[in-house]
C-alpha cells in the first residue's frame, strides 16, 4: 500500500511538472551549438545567429550574425562555443584553427590563431600560435580551454579519423597532451570531450566504444565501456563499469558532485557514470536488433516528461551543457530542439525550431 501511494505521488508530481512547463521559445533555424555561462545564461547558436536565454526564461539576440562587419575568410563563427567565468564566450567552427572571443560588451577579438588570422576588421591575437584543426572544445573552472585536434596524413592511426588533445591557458600557453615518451596522445574517432573539476580530460572514443580519461601527466585510463570488445553489433548494457558496454559515447559534462554524464549518439540516451556504475538517466527509445543496423541504434523519437520515458533524436547532432544547479541542457539535433533534464528527472523543451 505504501509503495502504491509513493508511486501515485511520483506520477502526480511528474504530471504537474509537465503542465507547469512554459511554451518553448521559437527558433528560426536548426540549432548547432549551446553553452551555459557562469551566470546560468544559456546561449544557442544557429547559422551564426546567437540567442541568449536567461535563467528566468527571457530570450534576446546577442547577435543576428556574429560575422557581420568582417570581410574575407577571417571572421568569427560560433558552431563551437565555451564560456569563461568572466562572461566571455570563445568560439570557432569545426576544423578551423583559430578561436575568437566575444566579450560581455559585444566586442570580438581573435583570441588565438597564427599570424594569418588578422586583418583590418579584427584585433589580432596577442600571442600568435598554430592551433591545428579544432573538432571539439570544453572549458574548466580555471578558464583553461581544452580542444581536440583532427590530425591529417601520416599522423593518423590506421588511416582512420584521429584526434590529438591540447590545453590553452588564459595566459596563452598551448600545452599538448603527451604520453611518458613525449609522443602526442592520439585516439581514433572521437565524438565528444569533457573536463572534470580536477582538470582531467575525457574523450568519447567511438572507435572502441568507450570513454577514456587523459590525465595531465599523460596517463590514459578507461572509465566506462569495454574498449574494442565489439566491432559490429554493439550492445548497450548498464551496471558495473567493469561489465557495462557503450555504443557511441559523445559529449561529456560533470555535475557538482563530480559525476560524469554523456550523450550516446546512437542510443538516444543521457547516461551517467558514477560510483563505478553506468546508468541511464534519460531516454527510453527501443533498441533495434543487430539485423536492422550493425552499427547499433535505438529508435528515434520526441517526448517530454519523466526522464526515463523521454525520447530523443541524437544521430543528427547532439550537444550538452550543464548549469550551476545541475540542469543538463541538450541540443537534440534530430528534433531541432533544446531540451532540459532537471536534477529531479524531468525532461522539458526549452526552445524549438518551427518546421
Amino acid at each position: 500500500m505504501k509503495k502504491t501511494v509513493l508511486e501515485l505521488l511520483s506520477i502526480f508530481i511528474s504530471v504537474n511538472a509537465i503542465i507547469a512547463q512554459p511554451k518553448p521559445i521559437e527558433l528560426p533555424w536548426a540549432p548547432r551549438e549551446i553553452v551555459v555561462d557562469a551566470n546560468d545564461n544559456l546561449y544557442i547558436e544557429f547559422e551564426r545567429m546567437l540567442m541568449k536565454i536567461t535563467p528566468d526564461g527571457k530570450s534576446s539576440y546577442v547577435s543576428e550574425d556574429v560575422a557581420k562587419g568582417f570581410r574575407g575568410s577571417v571572421a568569427p563563427d560560433a558552431e563551437l562555443m565555451v564560456a569563461d567565468s568572466k562572461g566571455n564566450i570563445f568560439m570557432t567552427k569545426p576544423y578551423m584553427n583559430s578561436i575568437w572571443k566575444l566579450s560581455p560588451d559585444g566586442k570580438f577579438t581573435i583570441h588565438a590563431g597564427n599570424e594569418n588570422y588578422q586583418n583590418n576588421w579584427a584585433e589580432a591575437a596577442k600571442r600568435p600560435m598554430e592551433l591545428g584543426q579544432i573538432e571539439f572544445m570544453v572549458m574548466d573552472k580555471q578558464d583553461n580551454i581544452y580542444f581536440s585536434e583532427s590530425l591529417d596524413g601520416e599522423e593518423r592511426i590506421n588511416k582512420l579519423a584521429t584526434s590529438a588533445f591540447h590545453k590553452l591557458t588564459p595566459d596563452g600557453e598551448l600545452i599538448t597532451f603527451r604520453d611518458k615518451d613525449g609522443s602526442k596522445i592520439k585516439l581514433n574517432q572521437v565524438d565528444g570531450i569533457g573536463v572534470d573539476l580536477a582538470g582531467n580530460l575525457f574523450a568519447g572514443n567511438v572507435a572502441e566504444r568507450c570513454i577514456k580519461k587523459i590525465a595531465e601527466d599523460g596517463t590514459v585510463t578507461v572509465v566506462a565501456g569495454q574498449c574494442g570488445k565489439r566491432d559490429i553489433c554493439p550492445v548497450y548494457s548498464q551496471g558495473d563499469v567493469s561489465k557495462a558496454e557503450l555504443v557511441q559515447p559523445g559529449p561529456i559534462v560533470f555535475c557538482k558532485k563530480g559525476e560524469l554524464f554523456f550523450a550516446d549518439h546512437r542510443m538516444n540516451r543521457i547516461i551517467k557514470v558514477a560510483n563505478n556504475k553506468v546508468t541511464t538517466v534519460a531516454g527510453a527509445s527501443v533498441i533495434q536488433p543487430c539485423g536492422s543496423n550493425m552499427g547499433g541504434r535505438s529508435k528515434e523519437g520526441y517526448k517530454d516528461g519523466p526522464a526515463l520515458s523521454a525520447l530523443f533524436n541524437f544521430p543528427a547532432r547532439v550537444r550538452i551543457a550543464i548549469d550551476s544547479k545541475d540542469n543538463i541542457y541538450i541540443l537534440d539535433g534530430g528534433n531541432y530542439a533544446i531540451r532540459k533534464l532537471s536534477p529531479d528527472g524531468i525532461v522539458s523543451t526549452i526552445a524549438k525550431t518551427k518546421k
